[in-house]
Parts: structure tokens; C-alpha cells; sequence
């Protein structure tokens, strides 16, 4: 006979509980194909994004002139090289440069090769300026990055704190939220941030906090059906019963347990903002030139297609479908795994 002293619950140890739950999700998560490849897309935009100017600069990676090496001097900056010009600079015998793969500045112009198709030495071409084409759509995809996921941010914080007291007190608090949340959403979101654009100077950073302030709505009642349905589990009676505040009761133990809905609606959030980034910067009220940007690049084959730049049209719309698409299989694949039904 077993000795019962050495026999441990599993939900004993709320950590390997949590784990175990995590595990079963991934397990889940992997079994759907299309899920996968949506975060392999994913995990690839990151990597593009992060490395941006190793990939896509005409500052070299590692040089040597003057006798002096300098390693990604993009980053560094040294002082002595603050106006030098790279893209003039041809190394003599005693230099050496390591160029990215495209050996293309997003900024510089070349208006002698303006609207270029694409070759060997512009792979995507050159758009009405003569900048590379492939460049600036490197570029771009930092900037979409950002802007996706600090939008989502500033919206699942706001989302969060607004449905968790709307859930918790409940009485006039959840009334007041309520009522708040059914105003925002009865003006059309995208029309919304338009009105909003247009009395701020359109830049990175108010497109991100506008969108985010405009879309936290759903989290909000994420958050709120999450804590209705926990605020009056065991372990919350528990909790209030110690004597702890109820800052500590919300966040310390009631928000980790309604995270897996809101982990799905911030997966697709980012679709969504990186769709209305590129959007706005289309209309013009986006990212401005010469920040380079999916959308912006959309923008100027407006008046381009009709000459026959394909080009301009073809590969930043193609970008801007496939990021949304691999998002939404993620957030499907997360939907999927973390749903009892729908698991297989």
C-alpha cells in the first residue's frame, strides 16, 4: 500500500498547475498546422523587425577606414563618422566594408532611376523618388511591428482596468463602464480615429496611442464576464477572507485567471491595428514621408498604377495581407487551444 503522505494533489501546486495548463495549451496549439505557420510568420516579422538596419542599410555592418574598425556603426555612432557619407565611400586597399544584403538606404534618393522594375540591383524596384522598394519595406515592417503591438498595449491596459472594475464591484461601477463602452462603440472605429487625427500632428506615436485608445472596448468586456464569473469562486472568498485589498484580490488573483480570452483578443487587436495603420498612411493621415511604411507605399501607387508600377501595389498589399492573415491564425490557433470544445 502506497504511503498517502507521499501522494500530492496536482492542483496542490498552483505552479505546476499553471505550467501543466500552459503545456496543454502549446500541445494543443501545435496540432493545428496553419496556426504554426502563422507563428512562424510571425516569429520572422520580430526577427525582420529587430534587425532592420542589418538587413536593409548602406551603412555597412563592420568597417575599417582610417585604420580604425568600427562594428555596426548604425548603432554605435561614433563621433568621427556623424557626417560621413557611406553611400560614397568605396573602400581603398587597406579598408574593408561588410554591407547588409540590401545595400540600399529606406531614405536616399536616386530620382535617375526613379520608378524602376524591379532587377539584380532592386529586387522589388524603386518607387517615384528612386528609393529601393525592398528597403523601405524592411522598414516598414518595424514599423508596423510597433505600432501593432504598442497600440495593443495602451488598449488591453485600459481594457483590462476598466473591466475589472466593472466586474469586481459590479452595482453602479459595471453601470457607469457599461454605459461608457456602449458610447465608444456606437462611433465607427475608423472614422473615429480619423476625427481624432485630424486636431493631432499625424506621427508614429499618436497613431499608436489613438488607435489604442479607441479599441480597448472589447477587452473591457472580455475582462468584465471573466470576473463575474470568478468573483465569487473559493479562492476568492479565501482571499477577502486574509484581509487583503481589493487592488491585490483583482490583479494578484482574479486577472491571471481571465488572461487566455484577453491573450486571444490582443492576437487579433494587432491584425487590426496594423490594417489601420496601413489605412490611415494610405489616406495620408498615417505614418508621414519619408518614414517608410506598408501603407505610405500604397499610397503613392495611386497615382503610379495607371503608368504600369505594379510594383508599388503588388508586394506592400501582399505584405500587409499576409502579416494580417498569420496574426489571425495565431489568435484562431490560441482560440482553439485554450477552448475545452473545440480541442481535439
Amino acid at each position: 500500500m502506497s504511503n498517502p503522505e507521499s501522494t500530492i494533489a496536482p492542483s496542490s501546486n498552483p505552479t505546476r498547475h499553471r505550467q501543466g495548463y500552459w503545456r496543454l495549451v502549446w500541445r494543443q496549439f501545435r496540432k493545428n498546422k496553419q496556426a504554426l505557420v502563422g507563428l512562424g510568420l510571425v516569429l520572422f516579422l520580430f526577427v525582420v523587425a529587430i534587425l532592420t538596419p542589418v538587413l536593409a542599410n548602406d551603412v555597412p555592418i563592420i568597417m575599417v577606414h582610417e585604420g580604425e574598425r568600427y562594428i555596426l556603426p548604425y548603432y554605435t555612432r561614433p563621433a568621427e563618422l556623424v557626417n560621413f557619407q557611406y553611400d560614397r565611400w568605396e573602400p581603398s586597399e587597406d579598408e574593408y566594408a561588410l554591407r547588409p544584403p540590401i545595400p540600399h538606404s529606406p531614405f536616399r534618393q536616386n530620382l535617375r532611376n526613379r520608378q524602376a522594375a524591379p532587377s539584380s540591383e532592386h529586387w522589388l524596384g524603386t518607387d517615384d523618388r528612386g528609393r529601393d522598394v525592398l528597403s523601405r519595406m524592411i522598414w516598414g515592417t518595424r514599423i508596423s511591428i510597433s505600432i501593432g503591438f504598442v497600440a495593443v498595449g495602451i488598449s488591453v491596459a485600459i481594457g483590462v482596468v476598466f473591466g475589472a472594475l466593472a466586474g469586481y464591484y459590479t452595482g453602479w461601477v459595471d453601470v457607469v463602464v457599461l454605459r461608457i463602452i456602449e458610447v465608444m462603440m456606437c462611433f465607427p472605429s475608423f472614422f473615429l480615429i480619423l476625427a481624432i487625427i485630424a486636431f493631432v500632428r499625424p506621427s508614429i506615436w499618436n497613431i499608436m496611442i489613438v488607435i489604442g485608445l479607441t479599441s480597448w472596448m472589447g477587452v473591457a468586456r472580455l475582462v468584465r464576464g471573466e470576473f463575474l464569473k470568478l468573483r465569487e469562486s473559493e479562492f476568492v472568498l479565501a482571499a477577502r477572507a486574509t484581509g487583503l485589498r481589493d487592488m491585490r484580490v483583482m490583479f494578484r488573483h482574479l486577472l491571471p485567471n481571465a488572461l487566455a480570452p484577453v491573450l486571444v483578443s490582443a492576437t487579433f487587436g494587432v491584425a487590426g491595428a496594423i490594417l489601420m495603420e496601413s489605412g490611415l498612411s494610405f489616406l495620408g493621415f498615417g505614418v508621414q514621408p519619408p518614414t517608410a511604411s506598408w501603407g505610405e507605399l500604397l499610397k503613392q501607387s495611386q497615382r503610379l498604377v495607371a503608368d504600369g508600377v505594379w510594383w508599388l501595389v503588388t508586394f506592400p498589399g501582399a505584405a500587409i495581407f499576409i502579416t494580417v492573415t498569420a496574426f489571425n491564425l495565431v489568435g484562431e490557433g490560441l482560440r482553439d487551444a485554450m477552448d475545452p470544445r473545440l480541442r481535439q
